[in-house]
């Protein structure tokens, strides 16, 4: 794999999730961002089209036709393992509020994007291959 267009738009929406915590923690005042409730589903409504964009190849991949397989790659099973954190993260900073959850939320969301960049940077080819798996 390589970084591609797709890569570079992830890293805009990755910086528009740390604008959106400077924003609320600083009380900058933008319009809808006025708590941390709002914050945390500014962050879902940004981080949702950043995987969807980001991770495009994940949906064409072994992983995703497997997921027992996507377990023999390091990078896959690192950002699968996170995903339900970060939906416990949410439902919990939807529920408490703090900044904690808010800020505990974007840098989950940031160390994912960070994994998922640097499986795009250093993999060069599929950790499983397709047509000799074992298929469970």
């Amino acid at each position: 794999m390589r970084l591609t267009w797709r890569d570079g738009v992830a890293a805009v929406f990755a910086g528009l999730i740390a604008l959106i915590v400077l924003a609320v923690t600083g009380s900058w005042g933008w319009p809808l961002l006025g708590s941390y409730k709002a914050g945390i589903v500014a962050l879902v409504l940004v981080a949702v089209p950043m995987c969807a964009i980001g991770g495009y190849a994940f949906w064409d991949s072994v992983a995703f036709k497997h997921p027992v397989l996507a377990m023999h790659d390091p990078y896959l099973a690192a950002d699968m393992l996170l995903g339900p954190v970060a939906i416990a993260l949410v439902i919990g900073g939807l529920v408490v509020g703090t900044q904690v959850w808010l800020v505990t939320l974007a840098a989950l969301i940031g160390l994912k994007w960070l994994i998922a960049t640097a499986r795009h940077a250093v993999e060069t080819s599929p950790a499983v291959n397709p047509r000799t798996a074992a298929v469970h």
